[in-house]
């Protein structure tokens, strides 16, 4: 019975000591596991480049969108003052004096567009009415997106003129097509002129057409 008395102790000791042991190992391990990674988990060195490369390309298309978007607005300004001063040729009579009226408009068009843009791709209508009251000049655009209405028909001392200009301005920033309404083919920049031509008289003596 005695000798069974110690086997037993020895033996729960044993298993004490080991049990002991295995813990110490589980917690030495964790010990060194949490010693390699947390470094790595605290480590924000890269943190500033990942929140760059998250945010750049969006950045960078918003800047560039809003240059194009400006550089369209600037080229409205442009068509809509070229085409003020091609209709005030019209509207003193000095286009339809010229031996060729419509080439005659066109290059003053294309002169006062400065190269800012290509000026055969500038489509232009003009059009004669009764009066003002009867004018109705709508942008007709065909199922390719070519513009229908075009013509020149200047008309003569003190008719009730239309002058409009078109360009299709082709975006070239991805996504700003979606935001903006394009129509066919891209937005479509309209710049509309309306007057009556002055009572000019090249014919009579002494008479003249207006100032250029």
């Amino acid at each position: 019975m005695f000798a069974f008395g110690v086997v037993q102790q020895v033996g729960g000791a044993c298993l004490t000591f080991a049990a002991r042991a295995l813990r110490a190992g589980r917690a030495s391990a964790g010990r060194r596991l949490r010693a390699s990674f947390c470094p790595v988990l605290r480590d924000e060195s890269g943190a500033a480049m990942i929140e760059f490369a998250l945010v750049a390309p969006p950045f960078v298309l918003l800047l560039i969108g809003t240059l194009e978007v400006s550089l369209m607005f600037f080229t409205d300004a442009v068509i809509e003052g070229a085409a003020k001063e091609a209709a005030r040729q019209i509207r003193t009579g000095n286009v339809q004096n010229s031996a060729n009226p419509e080439t005659a408009f066109r290059e003053k068009l294309c002169e006062e567009l400065f190269g800012v843009i290509d000026c055969t791709k500038v489509a232009f209508n003009v059009q004669t009415f009764a009066n003002f009251g009867a004018v109705s000049m709508p942008v007709e655009i065909d199922e390719d997106g070519e513009i229908v209405n075009t013509g020149f028909l200047p008309g003569g001392a003190s008719a009730v003129t239309v002058v409009r200009a078109m360009y299709r301005w082709q975006f070239f920033t991805p996504l700003i097509d979606e935001a903006m309404p394009t129509g066919f083919g891209g937005h479509m920049l309209v710049s509309t002129v309306a007057f009556q031509n002055e009572p000019y008289n090249f014919g009579s003596p002494g008479g003249g057409g207006g100032g250029t």
